[in-house]
């Protein structure tokens, strides 16, 4: 597996995995390749226009580690406004954006469910709803930039789906994984779309980190072996409740690398199904191996018993049945 780039923590891990018959994946950085380019910056406020709301936004997220602040932030260096230091205050808010302090000004940057935590409702908030679904719809993931409760714009991103996506998906059901899911905290419109794209059998949208981990736990109360594969600090309860945890480990925050079970080393998500059938090989010629063990013991303790078998031929046949369990045990040394 370490060959292969894939990090196994335990031989408990290894044959767990090989009981995996549900798999659930994160969005964003997974199934996507987490780099993401501003598409749409739609300015709502009168007084505002569409630069000044790319470059509030962009100075909000400049505090932020999620993947959704860099394109915000090269966009407002590609307009010629770049962001100079960091906001006085930030704030993460796990699963709907940021919060930070520019200014003296408390500047949300994030999706509706933010906005409600900040009480902005009325006219504001119906404006940028439409804004979102709007957007949402072709497939970005939309952001609504508000400043001391009152909405000024919305900026939307977009992130191309891996290209090894689809073709992953197909391997992990012919491994023998029953079910794939998607577990992401966009919204629906725009996570039905990729995984409209990839093949994934269900999808969860608009999750807090808890509600993946109450996803993860409502599998496994339904009988499931579960991975959970993710790269960001959002998937670390997932990551840890799941039978299996995988980080793709190339792309992957150092949080969800060490929660993990499995490291992904190269950012390929082939290794994923590789994985997973590495691990079925490996039980079943351990168990292969376990029944040639005891059946030359049988053999030889019948032999023993009952006459004919001496201490030379014992030996022999000991150490031949040795080498048989070595030459298959090398078996899983082929690709």
């Amino acid at each position: 597996g370490a060959k292969d780039g894939i990090l196994i923590k335990g031989g408990e891990f290894l044959e767990t995995s090989a009981k995996i018959d549900a798999v659930a994946l994160d969005k964003t950085g997974t199934l996507t390749e987490g780099r993401p380019r501003l598409t749409d910056v739609v300015a709502l406020d009168p007084d505002m226009n569409r630069g000044e709301v790319l470059r509030l936004a962009a100075r909000a997220e400049a505090g932020s580690e999620h993947p959704l602040a860099q394109p915000l932030l090269e966009a407002a260096d590609e307009a010629g406004t770049p962001v100079r230091g960091l906001p006085e205050h930030t704030e993460p808010v796990p699963g709907k954006g940021i919060v930070a302090t520019l200014d003296g000004h408390r500047v949300a940057v994030g999706n509706l469910a933010l906005m409600e935590t900040e009480n902005i409702t009325g006219h504001d908030a119906a404006a940028a709803g439409s804004v979102v679904t709007e957007l949402a719809a072709l497939g970005r993931t939309p952001m609504v930039v508000a400043r001391d409760g009152q909405v000024l714009g919305v900026v939307a991103v977009a992130d191309r789906v891996r290209t090894d996506a689809p073709e992953m998906v197909h391997r992990l059901h012919a491994a023998g994984v029953k079910k794939v899911l998607m577990l992401t905290g966009d919204i629906e419109p725009v996570a039905r779309a990729v995984a409209e794209q990839v093949g994934i059998d269900e999808v969860r949208a608009g999750l807090l980190p808890e509600d993946k981990l109450d996803a993860v736990a409502d599998l496994q109360r339904l009988g499931h072996t579960v991975a959970m594969v993710g790269d960001g600090v959002n998937d670390a309860p997932a990551l840890a409740t799941a039978d299996i945890g995988v980080a793709m480990g190339a792309a992957g925050t150092g949080v969800a690398i060490e929660t993990a079970d499995i490291a992904l080393m190269k950012d390929d998500l082939l290794k994923l199904p590789k994985a997973i059938s590495l691990a079925r090989r490996t039980v079943a010629n351990m168990r292969q191996n376990i029944v040639i063990a005891l059946g030359t013991v049988a053999a030889l303790l019948g032999g023993v018993l009952f006459g004919g078998v001496t201490m030379a031929i014992g030996m022999l046949a000991h150490e031949l049945s040795v080498l048989v369990v070595i030459v298959n045990a090398m078996r899983l040394l082929r690709p």
